[in-house]
């Protein structure tokens, strides 16, 4: 099993990377911490277990949605030395996203069995950022939706056929609070975000 360090898991360059490692990583946590929650009768113990539980299943179905991304969204970009574009940008948000969990479900595997070990704390980190990968899950759903609809090669839809409609009533239902808080700055550089969740009254530690 290749495992990252989380600077290479969230790297700027990352989003040119297969996504393998990082999820089977992922997985790999996820079912580690699934098997030792399951015998945790406590109302925390219970918690860790539905997030990670979630956790597993958001992993299992982005892999395969970011492999496909990596293997078209050079299409959408400005030119061979601009490689840039909406769906490049969204997949480094998910695996930056993906970053942090790893991260903080391999400090959880480390110490869920010391008694300094902050349950509750670490649970509402787990919590906030699985209730961010579930909207950027979404999200991801949505731009699939939007290449399927879009001519070859298009990044915009020139006959609009409902979709601005549509996407307006999604974005109106997904839970936009989850990307501020605890989990606020994530997608940018650690010293950033750290100033970013200083800032909001938040702090990122274990």
């Amino acid at each position: 099993m290749e495992y990252l360090t989380e600077t290479e898991e969230c790297s700027p360059n990352s989003s040119t990377m297969d996504a393998r490692p990082l999820f089977q990583t992922l997985l790999t946590l996820a079912e580690d911490n699934v098997a030792f929650f399951q015998n945790v009768p406590t109302e925390t113990g219970q918690r860790f277990l539905a997030t990670f539980t979630t956790i597993r299943e958001h992993a299992r179905c982005l892999e395969p949605m970011l492999d496909h991304f990596s293997a078209i969204y050079h299409i959408f970009d400005l030119d061979e030395h601009t490689p840039a574009n909406g769906y490049r940008s969204l997949a480094q948000t998910v695996r930056c996203c993906v970053a942090h969990i790893i991260h903080k479900s391999r400090y959880v595997a480390a110490n869920r069995r010391s008694i300094f070990f902050r349950t509750n704390h670490n649970c509402s980190e787990l919590e906030a950022y699985c209730v961010a990968l579930t909207q950027l899950r979404a999200l991801v759903y949505l731009a699939q939706h939007l290449l399927t609809q879009n001519r070859p090669g298009y990044l915009f839809n020139h006959e609009d056929r409902g979709l601005s409609e549509q996407f307006l009533r999604e974005y109106v239902t997904m839970q936009k609070g989850c990307f501020y808080g605890r989990c606020m700055g994530f997608q940018v550089r650690i010293g950033a975000a750290a100033i970013l969740q200083n800032r909001g009254g938040e702090t990122h530690t274990p």
